[in-house]
């Protein structure tokens, strides 16, 4: 597979904002399986991360890298939107054949240290 790219929406970028704006903070795109039964039923979802991990991916951006883990890209398309929903205060993330989450979450992973 290509690189991924992901399109952020001005209101994603406005909403993400704040929450990047500690250093060493970083995103993160998770195809994440727990409490999901296999590997391959997950929900794709956003964490905040204090460090990224060896071997990681980043996604070309038009703001922020976004890293994910080189197993997860099979779960993805090539081009991919991510967009937020003031109405349900979820994010979206959504290519031109489908959507992939429609409230998808933005979960703090990042080290106690790096919390405000």
């Amino acid at each position: 597979m290509t690189t991924m790219n992901i399109t952020f929406t001005e209101s994603a970028v406005a909403r993400l904002t704040p929450s990047l704006k500690e250093p060493g903070t970083f995103l993160r795109l998770v195809f994440d399986t727990e409490g999901c039964g296999c590997s391959v039923n997950g929900v794709p979802t956003l964490w905040l991360v204090s460090e990224t991990a060896a071997g990681d991916l980043s996604a070309a951006t038009n703001f922020v890298p976004v890293y994910y883990k080189a197993k997860d890209e099979i779960f993805f398309e090539e081009h991919m939107k991510l967009d937020f929903n003031e109405a349900t205060k979820s994010y979206i993330l959504k290519s031109n054949n489908q959507i992939y989450n429609a409230t998808m979450s933005l979960v703090d992973r990042r080290a106690a240290a790096h919390r405000p």
